[in-house]
């Protein structure tokens, strides 16, 4: 299913956060952006769950949402940062007592929740209160109560945040199969959180869209001007303050700095990552 915004605008109080907003989300859609960018008020408009001043939301051709109208949908679930409900309640019982408010049938109730939980990888774990749970796993819990009503677009917002490396790999694996059977859209703004992940990617600065398009198109706006320049610990002083340096990989003996250059001479031109794509387009807004 696509999920498209046109012309999406919303202000408060004369400030705006959002300013004619052109996207169309489809696949696994990485919506990125700087802290304060407008992402989570975006993701709350199209869960259906911000109202904005003008603009609409289509899911495919239907008109779901204008300024004055929003179309209760079962197509569109929503996840917060994190998902913490009914503490002193195990998995199970949280998910058997949503899928009651749902209106779900008594009799189909388990088969349900034994799917979504094998979903979410927690079939073993369903015993366990919410409050013994770890952030990843109570994040898994918060996905598989979507997966309850089987929405076909799946929102995710900061979905790594707070977690430890273990868990956000594991995380992104679980985003990774999930786009497999739904439109993914997960907002962030840590770039690795979608480099291996999306097939399309947006970016938004202060409420504008400045981007959109395929990570390989993201990457070619850094194309021939991005450089791996290898220095001695004792050098790197210079190379800091002289370079504009986007990452430094200490490997014992070396440190490998990798930077924006126009100049052939510095370093070794190498092929550039989403990370370099990403700089290059705001380093290039805010030169404008």
């Amino acid at each position: 299913m696509n999920i498209a915004v046109k012309g999406l605008t919303k202000f408060i109080r004369k400030q705006y956060i959002l300013t004619d907003v052109q996207l169309s989300f489809t696949g696994v859609y990485g919506l990125l952006g700087p802290n304060g960018a407008g992402k989570t008020t975006l993701m709350k408009v199209l869960a259906g769950l911000e109202d904005f001043q003008d603009g609409n939301v289509y899911a495919d051709d239907d008109l779901i949402s204008r300024s004055s109208y929003v179309k209760r949908t079962d197509v569109i679930g929503y996840m917060s940062q994190d998902f913490m409900v009914y503490p002193e309640l195990t998995i199970y019982e949280v998910l058997e007592h949503i899928a009651h408010l749902q209106g779900e049938k008594p009799i189909n109730i388990p088969t349900i929740i034994n799917k979504v939980v094998e979903d979410v990888n927690l079939s073993v774990y369903t015993h366990k209160k919410m409050k013994a749970l770890s952030g990843g796993m109570r994040r898994r819990v918060g996905i598989a109560q979507l997966l309850l009503r089987n929405p076909s677009v799946l929102l995710f917002d900061e979905p790594t945040a707070g977690l430890d490396i273990e868990e956000r790999i594991r995380f992104r694996n679980l985003l990774k199969k999930l786009g497999q059977t739904h439109t993914v859209i997960i907002s962030s703004h840590l770039v690795e959180d979608i480099e291996f992940l999306c097939t399309h990617i947006g970016i938004i600065r202060e409420g504008h869209v400045l981007f959109e398009g395929t990570p390989s198109e993201l990457k070619s706006l850094a194309k021939d001007i991005i450089y791996e320049i290898s220095v001695k610990p004792e050098e790197l002083d210079q190379v800091i303050y002289s370079e504009d340096v986007i990452q430094m990989d200490d490997e014992d003996t070396h440190i490998n700095v990798r930077v924006f250059s126009e100049n052939s001479d510095k370093g070794s031109r190498v092929k550039p990552r989403l990370m370099d794509g990403y700089l290059a387009l705001l380093k290039e807004v805010r030169h404008e």
